[in-house]
């Protein structure tokens, strides 16, 4: 399995919404070690910037993602998994630096 060889699974925007049964199930079942958070930024709006089609033939534009948005997201997966906030981003960025080493050093 991927997550056996250390690989990280991203999740963002699309998580939000309470339809993505499997992709929440996902977020929920997988150990937190092989968790981290993305935006799907600028595609794939959190449920909260989402536009209908309807409303936007009727001149609504589409709300666009950004990391800005990442907090509320984390908010999100925290609430899923029951956890804290404080707990996932511990979780989620201890995830990403061992996933992408460069993080940990200053630029």
């Amino acid at each position: 399995m991927f997550i056996e060889m250390g690989f990280k699974l991203g999740f963002g925007g699309a998580m939000t919404y309470d339809r993505a049964t499997k992709l929440r199930a996902l977020a929920t079942e997988l150990p937190l070690s092989a968790l981290v958070l993305e935006t799907d930024a600028p595609d794939i709006p959190p449920h909260w910037l989402y536009t209908t089609a309807q409303d936007r033939e009727k001149g609504q534009a589409q709300g666009r993602n950004s990391p800005a948005e990442l907090p509320r997201i984390a908010s999100v997966l925290a609430d899923l998994r029951r956890i804290s906030l404080a707990e996932l981003a511990a979780a989620t960025s201890a995830n990403a630096r061992q996933a992408l080493p460069r993080l940990q050093s200053p630029l």
